[in-house]
């Protein structure tokens, strides 16, 4: 039988062949040996493309010292699970792409650790993390990688997918262990705070479990030495790059004064002040492991008063945010002193806030800004315009049931995060404070004719929280019902002995100029980073536990916030690009507002409703009280009988009219979720549609042209 091969359908079979031996060579260079390995990002935010910081740091790599990649990774299909293996296509692809962006100053080794081979071994010694036993047969699985240059080794154990909202994490881990071991030294990163945030060790002989540093400390010590400053330091080291300052309880002014020199020395400073800090209290009264005796009260207000005057800031330590559009869930209901700020509330402009698609705070306070010469600020995150200042007493009542009995919005936005930056002038003018015993220091006396002003007195200062060895907290701060300001109590007045022999007024003068206090910034690159929240930086507010691997990852932007900050202030920049990379998943912000303009509609005649019970419940009260105060709960007046039962009546009508009213709200809000749904699902194919018969108009006019 011949085959005629130039036949028509000949012709077409072999086509058909040679297209198909085509696309499976091409699959095999491409996908087999990576050969012009490439993906075309198509998303608005390009989530799937190497970002600039990532780049950065892989073109400052040395060819004469590259960075060899050990990717370990099962194969074996029957111990890998489906639900790992395009997470682990998506990491080889990734490593493909940073071995080609950095001109092969890469090296990648690609091991498959399947069990009981050479390989598994080789994954044990690089001390890659085992999965498992999978089966019953004891075997394991592996995925992670080891990054190694000039001796230094950093090593991922396990490559857990990312969490719906952390965005490329795989990225970070990756440019941060090749950052790491590129770099030799690392940067000092001081922390002071009234709270235990460093942990604290064991107590073997009291048979005590010490407490664990905080999660934003363990983070830190990935990539910076981590040293605690006290609270009552009068000096701070200048090996010290950054200093955090985390709710700066009964702050001394010695301390204050650290905190100034350290800034006007070149130091970068992050501080957290709050109002009302629920994690103080929490943390507060807890059993000392070394004596068995309750431990000191701390201070749940903390603030910085002569620094932040100074740096033109104002700070309200009495008084908290509700803000009913950014409402956040405490204790299992919403409270708009719980504030989740969406991405539309944090400035997208700045580096350390680029990104960031929420932020937790707890209870937070609001700055104001009266400027200062040469310092410029630079709001990082505000409330909405629906919020407004209350008291801890209505702060309270947010967390009842019940809620806030009134509300009224400012009509305008709490700032809740700054940037100052610029050339700062020093807090201490003359010098440096009286010491807490309220003898002067080495500044001597000050101006006989302005004694009060001249030697202010020194407020009595409590031994800091740190001194203290804490334990671990088994109560999270969120459990924590009935916050209450701790008022310190101040030493009177200390004044100079009547028979102390006057210093010659010239005197003091001189030894004020030769204190070494700085009086300024050497230049305009001095930066403070503010939030008038602490609590943001609790385990709870930053961190989550992942159901499948059981490791923590990020709940919202507090903790990238702090490292942020961290990286920016220390001189990096470009791990922070990779770790702001934009999440997948994007927060229905538009249809909580949309919720929010619903309720503000109804909130007026609710509100009106409860405080009419509220009174109703008041004269039902008094009318119990003086009918038991006369009968010892027997009727005795028929009238008060009546008139009880009148406003019973009215409790139960009024009851009803607020159903009715919360009812027609739901309605609402579902009818509101339902039409966005639906423009969601026909908005799309409508347009396609539109399009299709726009075209098919088209071509039949030209068809009919013809």
């Amino acid at each position: 039988m011949s085959v005629n091969l130039k036949s028509k359908q000949a012709t077409t079979g072999i086509s058909a062949l040679l297209v198909i031996a085509i696309v499976v060579v091409l699959n095999f260079l491409v996908g087999g040996l990576g050969l012009g390995n490439f993906r075309l990002d198509l998303t608005e935010d390009r989530i799937y493309t190497l970002s600039q910081g990532t780049k950065n740091i892989l073109s400052r790599l040395n060819e004469d010292e590259p960075v060899t990649i050990r990717f370990y990774h099962t194969t074996d299909d029957r111990v890998m699970p489906n639900v790992l293996k395009p997470h682990v296509r998506a990491v080889e692809d990734l490593l493909l792409e940073l071995v080609k962006a950095s001109g092969d100053k890469i090296i990648l080794e690609t091991i498959h650790p399947n069990p009981n081979t050479e390989e598994e071994d080789k994954a044990r010694a690089d001390e890659i993390q085992d999965m498992g036993p999978v089966n019953q047969e004891g075997d394991k699985i592996y995925f992670g990688l080891a990054v190694e240059c000039l001796g230094q080794k950093e090593v991922i154990p396990f490559l857990n997918p990312p969490a719906p909202n952390e965005g490329s994490a795989v990225e970070y881990d990756i440019a941060r262990a090749i950052s790491k071991v590129t770099k030799p030294m690392k940067n000092v990163v001081g922390i002071m705070s009234a709270i235990p945030v460093m942990g604290s060790p064991m107590y073997p002989f009291q048979r005590q479990r010490g407490q664990e540093p905080w999660v934003i400390v363990l983070q830190l010590r990935a990539d910076y030495e981590v040293i605690e400053v006290p609270m009552a330091t009068d000096k701070i080291d200048t090996n010290i790059k950054v200093l955090i300052v985390l709710h700066p309880a009964d702050i001394s002014e010695s301390a204050e004064y650290a905190i100034d020199q350290f800034l006007l020395g070149g130091g970068k400073v992050i501080a957290f002040v709050d109002p009302n800090s629920v994690v103080a209290q929490a943390f507060s009264g807890q059993q000392n492991p070394m004596t068995g005796q309750p431990g000191g009260q701390i201070n749940t207000t903390s603030d910085l008063k002569n620094l932040l005057k100074a740096w033109g800031v104002g700070f309200k330590s009495d008084m908290i945010i509700a803000d009913m559009n950014y409402r956040g869930m405490l204790q299992g209901r919403n409270n708009p002193t719980a504030l989740l700020l969406p991405a539309g509330a944090i400035n997208a402009d700045d580096r350390i806030t680029s990104g960031l698609n929420s932020l937790t705070l707890v209870t937070a306070g609001s700055f104001s800004i009266d400027k200062r010469e040469g310092i410029d600020a630079n709001i990082l995150a505000s409330s909405s315009e629906e919020s407004a200042m209350i008291d801890l007493t209505e702060a309270e009542k947010a967390r009842s049931p019940q809620g806030l009995s009134s509300f009224t919005s400012g009509g305008r936005k709490q700032l809740i995060g700054l940037r100052l930056s610029g050339k700062f002038k020093t807090a201490f003018p003359n010098g440096k404070p009286a010491s807490p015993s309220g003898r002067p220091d080495t500044g001597g006396a000050q101006d006989e004719a302005k004694p009060a002003a001249a030697t202010p007195p020194a407020p009595a200062v409590p031994a800091p929280a740190a001194t203290t060895p804490p334990v671990t907290v088994t109560t999270p701060p969120v459990s924590v019902t009935t916050p209450q300001i701790a008022v310190p109590t101040t030493a009177a007045p200390a004044s100079a002995p009547a028979t102390a022999p006057a210093a010659p007024a010239a005197a003091p003068a001189v030894e004020k100029k030769d204190d070494g206090s700085l009086k300024e910034s050497a230049n305009s690159e001095g930066v403070v980073i503010l939030f008038s929240d602490a609590d943001m930086l609790y385990d709870a507010f930053c961190v989550q536990q992942d159901p499948m691997t059981g490791m923590l990852v990020s709940r919202t932007g507090n903790l990238p916030l702090l490292l942020n900050a961290v990286e920016v202030l220390s001189g990096g920049g470009d791990l922070l690009q990779v770790r702001n990379r934009k999440s997948a998943v994007r927060p229905f912000s538009t249809l909580k507002e949309m919720r929010e303009k619903v309720e503000s509609r109804y909130r007026p005649q609710l509100m009106a409703l409860e405080a009419e019970r509220e009174k109703t419940a008041e004269k039902m009260g008094a009318l119990r009280l003086k009918r038991d105060s006369k009968g010892k709960g027997f009727i005795v007046d028929p009238q008060q009988q009546k008139d009880l039962e009148a406003l019973m009546q009215s409790d139960v009508d009024l009851s009803r009219k607020m159903r009715e009213i919360k009812k027609d709200q739901n309605k609402e809000i579902e009818h509101t979720k339902t039409t966005l749904k639906w423009l969601n699902f026909l908005a799309v194919p409508l347009l396609v549609s539109c399009a299709g018969i726009l075209l098919a108009i088209r071509r039949r006019a030209t068809t009919a042209a013809v």
